[in-house]
């Protein structure tokens, strides 16, 4: 019944109406031809994975958010610190992500997260940032720097990098505290106008460019990720460049010491690419994506973070108020071999994966967004997944997941509510714990609030 109930809103909530469908023709004059437009300055590329939900955004949008002044910066205001940071441009900032999800499960939601803790509150992240972003429109190189830190939440068991702070992941007998920190983002930058069309270099820790969802929850739609966002790369570590090629391509290239890994032997010299397309009203973007390496378990410290992956991204606005996004995602690993360490590895969600062989998993995850005013808005997000061997999530099999959000925005978005409904469900496997009841299903109220300071 509740499926039932799911899918039918689901349905008629992403219904476009006949009337939007209409493609307006401009009348063109024949008694005197528009003036030509001014020529526009190039666009400088986007932070590669800084802002994968934003796709749509006009430059002057993201302009006037970044530079909106928070609670932490105008308690500095008139203030000497307050005028060097402003003369400086250093930015300090914040957020608070915490949420309530009732579930079915009796304990755990896992492997549906980062909301993973059943019936429970949680606060997921208390992120500080401190940052100098680089100047795209100097005539030459400028440079700066961006510091992050979970202080503390509950996903930095998802976040943290392994050789960085992950003995956190075996602290509680052998499993995650439910608390912990984590630097999700440590970079230094520089853009530099004169080189093509202008390029970005970061060197550090820093988002991926895989796949569309964030670790920062201000650039997701909503509260709960997608499976195939879980179990592929978060960050990397390493050097990445987003070369503007002409108005319409960009192409990264990074070195990366590869998923999730910071230096020391669980990492491995990985290669982190991707060619984007943008149209000319930047209302629709495609990228290719991938990362490659040698794509093997490493028996030693039984850990598994050199994979291959490749990625299609689509995103398209069709209109002032209806969004859509497709992202897949394949991945593969060879020599899958726990028995190798003594014992199973524990990954992100704490799941055991005993299992040895080659191993693959891939995702397809459809967005479709209506903004209902400026503040309000509301996304149905429909994902299949297959953990073809279990070794991402500890269960075999045909995941799909049907979710379905709203978020608002309050006191110039400095406050946002987003309540969520989700169900999914696993084709093969039992993989959720229903009441102490073994279960193919899961469904979940889940409602968040984000206090950006």
């Amino acid at each position: 019944m509740w499926t039932s109930l799911f899918v039918s809103g689901l349905l008629a909530t992403a219904q476009t109406p006949l009337e939007k469908l209409a493609i307006p023709v401009a009348p063109v004059s024949v008694v005197q031809a528009p003036a030509a437009p001014k020529s526009a300055a190039p666009m400088a590329p986007l932070a590669p994975g800084q802002q994968p939900m934003a796709e749509e955004k006009k430059e002057e949008e993201k302009e006037e958010e970044a530079a909106q002044k928070f609670l932490l910066m105008k308690l500095l205001d008139g203030r000497t610190g307050g005028e060097f940071l402003d003369k400086s441009g250093i930015t300090i900032k914040g957020y608070m992500d915490m949420n309530y999800t009732a579930s079915t499960a009796s304990n755990q939601n896992l492997p549906m997260a980062m909301n993973y803790k059943a019936n429970q509150f949680l606060l997921e992240q208390n992120m500080l940032m401190i940052e100098k972003a680089v100047d795209t429109k100097a005539n030459e190189r400028t440079w700066g720097f961006t510091l992050m830190g979970i202080l503390p939440g509950s996903d930095y068991r998802f976040t943290v990098q392994n050789n960085l702070m992950d003995s956190q992941l075996t602290d509680n007998n052998g499993q995650p505290n439910t608390y912990g920190v984590d630097a999700p983002q440590f970079f230094v930058e520089t853009y530099n106008p004169n080189l093509l069309k202008g390029v970005d270099t970061k060197v550090g820790r820093f988002y991926t460019i895989l796949f569309n969802e964030s670790i920062d929850p201000t650039q997701n739609k909503l509260v709960s990720r997608a499976l195939t966002f879980m179990n592929n790369p978060f960050t990397h570590t390493g050097v990445l460049t987003a070369s503007k090629l002409d108005d319409r391509w960009t192409m990264y290239n990074g070195l990366t010491c590869g998923a999730d890994v910071f230096f020391g032997p669980s990492g491995k010299a990985s290669y982190l690419g991707g060619l984007k397309w943008e149209s000319e009203d930047a209302g629709t973007n495609f990228s290719l994506n991938t990362q490659l390496t040698d794509p093997s378990f490493n028996q030693t410290q039984g850990t598994a973070n050199t994979y291959d992956v490749f990625e299609v991204q689509f995103n398209h606005k069709i209109n002032d108020r209806w969004s859509y996004t497709s992202d897949n995602m394949y991945s593969f690993i060879n020599n899958w071999d726990t028995n190798a360490t003594g014992s199973p590895i524990v990954d992100r969600d704490g799941i055991p994966k005993a299992y040895q062989g080659w191993a693959n998993w891939y995702g397809f995850v459809n967005y479709l967004t209506f903004n209902v005013t400026d503040k309000l808005s509301t996304t149905s997000r429909v994902e299949f997944f297959k953990d073809t061997e279990g070794v991402k999530t500890g269960f075999q099999g045909l995941y799909t997941t049907l979710t379905q959000g709203i978020t608002y925005k309050m006191y110039d978005e400095q406050l946002w509510v987003r309540p969520e409904f989700r169900y999914d469900n696993n084709s093969v496997s039992k993989a959720y714990n229903n009441d102490g009841t073994p279960s193919n299903g899961l469904f979940t109220f889940a409602i968040d609030v984000i206090l950006r300071y």
